[in-house]
């Protein structure tokens, strides 16, 4: 999946900034996070930072971003060198990250929806876990097992799906997002059954599902209904683990 972020740049960062599905997924985020202040966060897939920045704000204690693309390490790298916050990034994939520390959070914004298979989801929560202090706790958005593309479309959300082919795990997609110019993402909706074991098999004692909820001032400031396709077919998930 490498090459797909490597030509997309800062044009993943726009999309964030103007559509409205990041509003949802930063909501869902930090209420299952909770408080990480003056905790030590691994942020793997970063992308350009974007969350990173907004941890490191946040009262992080320390924060290393990772991703597979040296494309979007090399904006977070050119971010931090304008406006200097105390962040390291490097550039690995997942299955290949060494271990880089002990962290108390482990922090995964549509990271794990990348594992095509059970085997290639256990050995990215097996490289979070080597991560982890005792106790400490993965937190991640990916994409919901059961979305259905036949029921609704996230168009207004900012992006539109054009495919979803289901397998014995799960599903593949690809997805348009509308910027400009507008990207195609490709990811995978692995099975809830498949999280679990891949979670537990790697030594996590506890997973925890957490759906989705609309901010309430997202509510008040779009048209009645606007969120309706969102909570009734939703796109993502958020899932908790703990070490």
């Amino acid at each position: 999946m490498t090459e797909q972020y490597d030509t997309i740049g800062s044009t993943y960062e726009q999309y964030k900034n103007k559509a409205t599905l990041p509003i949802v997924e930063n909501f869902m985020f930090f209420n299952i996070l909770g408080n990480f202040q003056e905790k030590t966060i691994l942020d793997l897939a970063c992308g350009t930072g974007f969350y990173t920045r907004l941890l490191k704000k946040g009262g992080s204690a320390k924060i290393v971003g990772v991703d597979i693309s040296e494309e979007m390490i090399g904006l977070a790298r050119q971010q931090e060198q304008n406006h200097p916050l105390g962040i390291e990034y490097q550039a690995f994939d997942i299955v290949k990250l060494p271990k880089l520390g002990n962290f108390d959070l482990v922090t995964a914004i549509y990271l794990l929806n990348y594992a095509e298979n059970r085997e290639h989801l256990l050995k990215m929560f097996q490289k979070i876990r080597n991560n982890l202090v005792e106790n400490g706790r993965l937190v991640a958005v990916t994409i919901h097992p059961d979305f259905c593309l036949n029921k609704s479309n996230y168009t207004k959300y900012g992006m539109t799906v054009l495919k979803q082919e289901k397998f014995s795990e799960g599903y593949y997609s690809e997805a348009e997002f509308h910027t400009e110019p507008p990207f195609l993402l490709k990811y995978f909706g692995l099975s809830q059954l498949i999280y679990e074991w891949a979670a537990t098999e790697a030594g996590f004692k506890k997973v925890t599902w957490h759906s989705i909820e609309i901010p309430p001032k997202a509510i008040e400031d779009y048209p009645k209904d606007y969120w309706r396709d969102f909570l009734e077919n939703p796109l993502i998930i958020g899932l908790s683990c703990e070490n």
